[in-house]
């Protein structure tokens, strides 16, 4: 019920920004004629890195830990179903997030339009970073530091049952999965390691395989050979945390496994919204041709 609850929310959120893109667009085209002065807040847009960001994330998840596991009912075994079902929910909303980025908000719009324009020009250099703990971190605690509070707010309403504790607990997850999920999604292309180019060009090679296989074996040797942390590469494997064998099928098409947490809400996205991204990429690519 909690999770209908949140695609629900999430859906008619998306729903809400389209509209909301829609009218921004208008008021841009009618700019020169009225003077009125929108182009100025399509500059708002949030510190790249902000390391009182991250401190200030940091000190209220070890917060809301700490109120967690004092809570009445707290359960090891509720807690680690807790951390699942958060891990999948987490997943599935930077999914939802990186469709929305890449095909529903304008590049112009505030606060979202650099990031959309951001994700749009990573298709363009496939390559993050992992030693950028600053920047990562900081992106990661922008989506950390609410769920916190939220779960600071549950557990000051808490109902003190054990359906109370896990949906808290889950809060917490999602906080959790959110602080590194930016770190998580760089470990999928070593960006430190493979310049842009050879990383696109290796991309565009392993796009031209006839088979579903064939591509996840080439990704796979490609980042064998990376310098990937073991723990950090068995974690991938594992899928635990996002494989980027998987993860870089993404970049061949554009239209399927949008996730950035470990991909365990991307066969649901690709049923739900692979045929809508296929349209709207292919009203784009009519648009620009």
């Amino acid at each position: 019920m909690l999770l209908v609850l949140l695609i629900g929310l999430f859906t008619k959120g998306l729903s809400i920004a389209k509209s909301y893109a829609l009218y921004y667009d208008e008021l841009i085209l009618k700019e020169n004629a009225n003077r009125f002065s929108v182009r100025s807040m399509a500059t708002l847009e949030l510190p790249q890195s902000s390391k009182s960001t991250i401190a200030l994330a940091g000190g209220a998840f070890i917060i809301a830990l700490w109120c967690t596991i004092s809570m009445e009912n707290a359960s090891v075994w509720l807690f680690v179903l807790a951390l699942a079902i958060s891990g999948f929910v987490g997943d599935l909303f930077t999914g939802l997030a990186h469709f929305g980025f890449d095909y529903v908000f304008p590049e112009k719009m505030p606060i979202l339009g650099p990031i959309a324009k951001e994700f749009r020009e990573h298709h363009d250099s496939p390559t993050l970073d992992p030693s950028d703990y600053v920047v990562n971190l900081t992106k990661g605690a922008y989506a950390s530091l609410p769920l916190s509070i939220v779960t600071v707010v549950l557990i000051a309403t808490s109902s003190g049952s054990w359906l109370s504790f896990l949906c808290t607990a889950t809060f917490l997850g999602m906080s959790f999965w959110a602080f590194f999920f930016h770190q998580i999604h760089s470990y999928a292309h070593m960006g430190a390691c493979v310049s842009p180019d050879d990383f696109k060009a290796s991309v565009q090679r392993i796009s031209r395989l006839p088979t579903l296989e064939e591509k996840r074996r080439e990704f796979e040797k490609l980042f064998d050979a990376a310098p990937i942390p073991p723990v950090i590469r068995l974690l991938q494997k594992s899928r635990i945390i996002l494989n980027p064998e998987m993860h870089n099928l993404h970049h061949i098409s554009f239209e399927s496994d949008f996730s950035s947490v470990n991909g365990w809400s991307d066969p649901l996205i690709n049923w739900i919204l692979g045929p809508l991204a296929r349209r709207l990429k292919a009203r784009s690519e009519a648009a620009d041709a």
